[in-house]
């Protein structure tokens, strides 16, 4: 077999395992749970660098394996094989093409981020207060507090984030986002639901003893019924 007959093989067994592999990621939900814009988002810049490490890895993977099968030396064998010069076509494609990758990649990262902060206009202001080893939630505009974040569906919500103690971290798995709680700054984030539920939220930064403990409940409803809960919560007037 000649030398180029040996690297077209290579070349369709890489191309043959990288579609197959990329189709896969194509049809893969990464994140567990998606709940919100944001998460959607998140999940889709997961698929992408997936997407694009695929062939990478293949490039990899491909030519190490066909090498050792293809050219491996019987156990008698102690000669070496012939001398190798480089390629200086194969070397500056090589680098043109991970730059134009990276560059790539890096600009629908920053799409993405610029998407998930969004302007800072909001639906619903919400305050996210972090205490050892606690979260609080007030609603200014509607004079509501609670310990459970109740947001309704399809609206866009910003969320102020302060800490009253130590670093303190605000993630909620299925929204796909987490912004830290720093004493004596303001945090804050945006996040618009998409899918009516019940989720979690949880301090991602180790604060302590009962670091583990610090969770709380979200609940995604529908306005009306995040309208009916607003007015269960509000003081009853005399």
């Amino acid at each position: 077999m000649t030398a180029r007959r040996d690297l077209a093989v290579a070349v369709a067994i890489w191309a043959v395992l990288s579609a197959i592999g990329v189709v896969v990621v194509l049809g893969t939900q990464i994140l567990p749970v998606i709940a919100s814009r944001e998460a959607e988002v998140v999940n889709g810049a997961f698929v992408m660098l997936t997407v694009a490490s695929v062939p990478i890895l293949m490039l990899v993977v491909v030519p190490s394996a066909y090498s050792a099968i293809r050219f491996r030396a019987s156990d008698d064998d102690e000669t070496d094989g012939p001398p190798i010069h480089g390629h200086r076509a194969f070397e500056a494609g090589w680098v043109v093409v991970s730059l134009v990758l990276v560059i790539g990649l890096a600009a629908f990262g920053t799409i993405g981020l610029l998407e998930i902060r969004g302007g800072p206009d909001a639906d619903l202001e919400v305050r996210a207060e972090s205490t050892q080893w606690a979260w609080e939630f007030a609603y200014p505009d509607l004079g509501v507090r609670s310990k459970e974040l109740v947001l309704p569906v399809d609206r866009r919500v910003r969320i102020t984030i302060v800490s009253d103690d130590v670093l303190h971290s605000f993630y909620v798995p299925a929204f796909g986002i987490k912004q830290d709680a720093v004493p004596g700054r303001v945090t804050y984030l945006h996040v618009t639901p998409t899918v009516t539920g019940t989720y979690g939220a949880q301090c991602a930064e180790l604060c302590g003893l009962g670091h583990t403990k610090m969770v709380a409940g979200v609940a995604v409803l529908e306005l009306s019924e995040f309208e009916a809960w607003v007015a269960e919560q509000q003081p009853q007037q005399p």
